[in-house]
């Protein structure tokens, strides 16, 4: 018979040099004993009471369905899992495959009539394994609780472990962690320290530059001020999932390791970070990143300048407090703006080498989907009136017709069928067919399951009741459809789906889609020459600076035309309100454009440049 080998050492062997090699020798005699012929051998090298992440072994549960081999060599039951749920799985499929179980230790062949003996043995091989998980967690806690030694991976910046297991400072990287604490604790961001950092030419050990996220780890961690937290984090035997512990369950040693920093100074780095997050809070919530996936828009933006995606980010505004929703280049968000005069105000203090950052324009949310709504108007006419008419046609027939449903029909057909049977019943008691006893219990059967369909009757009663006043709720819902934009968010978010990219510029963006991608020609109209671009101009939509100086120049060019002009009519004429009015004619003012020849409001305008 062509034969394959399955081997894995034990969590009890683990510890034995050789445990496997003599595993996988003992195997292979075993099939030259039985003249078999080996075909394949799926050696494990960890441990583990399940499936998950043993790759050979999942090799060969997927194999056991390929015609490759008829008998599978294993050491004894344990080998291949302590898991009694994967233990019945893979018998399951080594029965309906045809296959055989060969332990050479036992001498014998797997067969269903030791389905009751194996299942036992892989009920007490979980419980080992779960009485062990118990031993090694107790080990690690009170090993943890009395202060044992610290445990550091290799990579860990700034410290190293010494052969005696007691830890020492690299100080050359102590430096540049010291660094970064006082540049946080003078009130640099950790984008900016990492800014700073990269232009410095100062690297991690891999050679690359510090992230953001790579600072923020640092100055968080504790350990850089000789605190070293245990206890962190625990495995769970029933999740076989590694679970956070809380913080009363964690132990917290002072003076475990050399300090790099003085704990003022961490408690100072600290607590910068902390008050940035809090001015960034929304709602009790911190955003971060774009959420791939989650918003219609992900994954769609790009910016035509670097070729970066674009972030979803929220601010406040300055005025009221509001939140914005605003989608920026994620090259704007690591590294700032590009040009000097741009750039944020600590890292301009800062000289930066280079090419950094982005100086492409934010999309306000709100503005940019309503973009989107005219433009999928314009590009893809919407029957409004036909969609309302059948939306609300469709509502009635779910919500008029509620209470001649289905569910309600078949309840009535189900009583009925119920009271027959009783009817039924009662006869063959009276005729003498059954007896006393045979009737009182089928009886009893026969209420219980009256009882459940008069309690569902009920409840759909009372939904049908809470339905009152059906004909107004469908003329406020035609009424919201027909005044609100809810149709042409919709036609918008299928647009979305069909658009690739949406490649944004200063001044205009390209929607990039496959007009052929609609008709289910996806995968054969694949390349660029199939793809489609539609061009949108929107000028200062997106840039306030530039727009606040175009409504200032257009302000000059009312007052070139009518000198006498007044605040109330430049607001009427620009769309604005009266004080925003009064406040471009201050400004203009100030930058020394205009003047006012007159006084207690009689006069005109004067163009001074």
């Amino acid at each position: 018979m062509r034969a394959v080998i399955y081997a894995r050492c034990s969590t009890e062997e683990e510890s034995q040099k050789d445990a496997l090699i003599n595993q996988v020798r003992e195997a292979k005699e075993c099939v030259k004993r039985q003249n078999w012929v080996l075909v394949d051998t799926y050696i494990e090298s960890r441990s583990g009471t399940t499936t998950k992440g043993r790759t050979e072994y999942n090799r060969l549960y997927d194999d056991l369905q390929r015609d490759i081999f008829e008998v599978i060599i294993i050491k004894s039951q344990d080998r291949l899992m302590r898991n009694t749920k994967d233990w019945y799985l893979f018998v399951d499929r080594l029965c309906t495959q045809h296959k055989q179980l060969y332990m050479y230790l036992e001498e014998k062949f797997y067969t269903p009539d030791d389905a009751l003996i194996t299942g036992i043995k892989a009920i007490l091989a979980e419980e080992y394994s779960r009485e062990l998980s118990k031993k090694i967690n107790n080990a690690h806690r009170n090993r943890q609780k009395n202060g044992g030694s610290v445990i550091l991976t290799p990579n860990v910046y700034g410290f190293q472990k010494l052969p005696d297991k007691s830890v020492e400072l690299i100080e050359e990287e102590a430096q540049i962690k010291r660094r970064m604490y006082q540049l946080c604790a003078d009130g640099f961001g950790t984008r900016t320290i990492a800014n700073i950092l990269a232009n410095e030419g100062i690297r991690k050990r891999s050679g690359k530059i510090f992230t953001e996220s790579d600072v923020r780890r640092i100055i968080r961690n504790p350990l850089n001020m000789g605190t070293a937290v245990m206890n962190k984090v625990h495995f769970d035997f029933e999740t076989k999932k590694t679970v956070k512990n809380s913080r009363e369950q964690q132990f917290f040693h002072k003076n475990k390791v050399p300090a790099t920093v003085s704990e003022e100074l961490w408690v100072e780095a600290n607590h910068q970070i902390d008050e940035k997050a809090v001015r960034f809070n929304q709602k009790g919530s911190f955003p971060r990143g774009s959420n791939p996936g989650k918003y219609e828009l992900s994954r769609k933006i790009y910016c035509g300048i670097c070729g970066s995606p674009y972030y979803r980010r929220f601010r406040k505004r300055y005025t009221d407090g509001e939140t914005i929703v605003e989608w920026k280049c994620s090259k704007y968000c690591t590294q700032g703006r590009k040009e000097d005069g741009k750039t944020r105000p600590q890292v301009s203090k800062v000289e930066m080498k280079g090419e950094k950052g982005c100086d492409n324009i934010h999309l306000d949310e709100q503005k940019l989907m309503d973009l989107l709504e005219k433009i999928c108007v314009e590009q893809f006419a919407i029957d409004r009136d036909m969609v309302i008419r059948e939306t609300i046609t469709l509502l009635k027939k779910v919500i008029v017709e509620n209470q001649d449903s289905e569910q309600m029909n078949r309840i009535a057909n189900e009583e009925e069928k119920l009271k027959k049977q009783q009817d039924v019943l009662l006869d063959k008691l009276l005729n003498g067919t059954i007896s006393d006893e045979i009737y009182r219990r089928k009886q009893e059967n026969l209420e219980k399951s009256l009882a459940v369909c008069r309690d569902k009757r009920k409840q759909l009663e009372k939904q049908n009741i809470r339905m009152a006043s059906r004909k107004q709720r469908l003329e406020e819902i035609e009424k919201h459809l027909k005044e609100g934009g809810d149709i042409e968010r919709a036609t918008v978010n299928e647009m979305l789906r069909e658009i690739d990219r949406i490649i944004v510029y200063p001044t205009y963006m390209e929607l990039v889609y496959n007009p052929l991608k609609t008709m289910g020609m996806e995968q054969e109209t694949k390349g660029e020459q199939f793809q489609t671009k539609i061009h949108i101009d929107y000028g200062n939509l997106f840039d306030p600076l530039k727009q606040k100086k175009e409504d200032r120049e257009q302000v000059v060019e009312m007052i070139r035309e009518k000198p006498s002009i007044t605040a109330k009519e430049i607001a009427g004429r620009l769309g604005c309100s009266l004080s925003g009015a009064q406040y471009k004619l201050n400004a203009l003012k100030r930058e020394g454009r205009i003047r006012f020849n007159g006084k207690g409001g009689r006069g005109f305008w004067e163009i001074l440049k």
